[in-house]
């Protein structure tokens, strides 16, 4: 498909196309990422990459005939098929900080329960 069909589509039909070309992180995309990543030939190796589960990547090492990779942690596994990937090209890197305030609390605040209905 070509980009003005891509811009014609609405964001949750991108996200459907992004998935099923196995894209990692897609749903966290906007919409003009997803047109750039959607008009390539070929999605990048890297997103696809990160999106093998282990049990994936187990498979491809015993077809390529990797000794030893069974009990391999899954950053090994990637290591030993993909020397040349580097996992900071994906959007969102696991090993970032997350910036949110989500784990901070404040202190809980003193209500009349008359006024908060209880």
């Amino acid at each position: 498909m070509d980009r003005i069909h891509y811009e014609q589509m609405s964001l949750v039909d991108l996200k459907k196309e992004a998935q099923k070309l196995g894209v990692k992180h897609y749903y966290i995309m906007k919409k003009k990422q997803l047109i750039d990543l959607l008009v390539l030939p070929e999605v990048p190796k890297h997103l696809k990459i990160e999106k093998m589960t282990i049990h994936q990547l187990r498979d491809e090492a015993k077809k390529r005939g990797i000794r030893g990779f069974w009990t391999a942690p899954r950053d090994r596994l990637v290591e030993l098929l993909y020397p040349d990937h580097n996992p900071d090209q994906t959007p969102a890197n696991k090993n970032e900080k997350n910036e949110c305030d989500a784990d901070k609390h404040n202190e809980p605040q003193q209500h009349d329960p008359q006024e908060v209905g209880v």
